[in-house]
């Protein structure tokens, strides 16, 4: 972005601002919890009719976008990588628990799929996992994906360890129905600096999907999780469309 970023930056004060509860003769109230910031893009003058236009990446940000100590995966794999996997402390499956999640009812694979936000799986296992919860992975776009659009198919513990690693600052970007995007840029808690370079990082990504770049960004919206959007000044944009 060959651009004056402070309108970005402004935007994100404000949005993480939107999160502390204001009330005229009370104390202004911090919430408890870490909450995580959100980027909103809407899109413009994109036929999403064509396949070519539609985007189902994972792409690796500038920082972690998590700040509890694993990321919210589930590795599926055997012998040596499932060692591996099972000293983090993250959930595993085997081929007799990926069997048994199979054997569940409709509803508790559903649940299954929604519980994680990622999945490694053993490449060798691939097969297993599209026949048995390809139709509840899917439509979440959860299914993994191999280098160059995601990370989450490996084939050794060195593949899970780099993968592990990786999902602590992997984003999911998609855009397929609707001309729309969202992503989480990371939690309040890492500050203005780390969740504005990981914003860059996604919206030059995005850029480079759109056949017209920047011309292509309609809006863009910052929020946290509790508070209301704050829309990115339009002048920002527009001085992205000339660069």
């Amino acid at each position: 972005m060959k651009v004056d970023d402070k309108l970005l930056r402004k935007s994100l004060s404000t949005a993480i601002d939107f999160s502390t509860i204001k009330k005229e003769g009370f104390k202004d109230k911090v919430r408890k919890f870490d909450e995580s910031i959100d980027l909103i893009i809407n899109i413009k003058d994109v036929n999403l009719n064509d396949p070519k236009n539609r985007i189902d990446k994972e792409i690796i940000l500038s920082h972690d976008i998590i700040t509890e100590e694993k990321p919210n995966v589930c590795v599926i794999a055997s012998d040596e990588i499932l060692s591996e996997a099972k000293k983090t402390g993250i959930d595993t499956l085997d081929a007799d628990g990926l069997a048994r999640i199979n054997n569940e009812e409709k509803k508790d694979k559903k649940k299954f799929a929604k519980k994680y936000e990622f999945f490694i799986v053993e490449s060798k296992m691939m097969r297993d996992v599209a026949r048995y919860l390809a139709r509840f992975l899917g439509p979440l776009g959860k299914m993994p994906k191999p280098f160059p659009t995601g990370y989450g198919i490996i084939n050794n513990p060195e593949d899970f360890k780099v993968a592990y690693e990786r999902y602590k600052k992997v984003v999911r970007i998609q855009m397929k129905k609707q001309p729309i995007i969202f992503a989480k840029i990371g939690k309040k808690s890492m500050g203005i600096e780390k969740l504005y370079e990981n914003i860059k990082t996604i919206v030059s990504f995005i850029a480079d999907q759109m056949p017209h770049k920047y011309n292509n960004f309609k809006s863009m919206y910052l929020k946290s999780t509790m508070g209301r959007p704050c829309k990115v000044d339009e002048t920002f944009l527009r001085s992205l469309e000339v660069n």
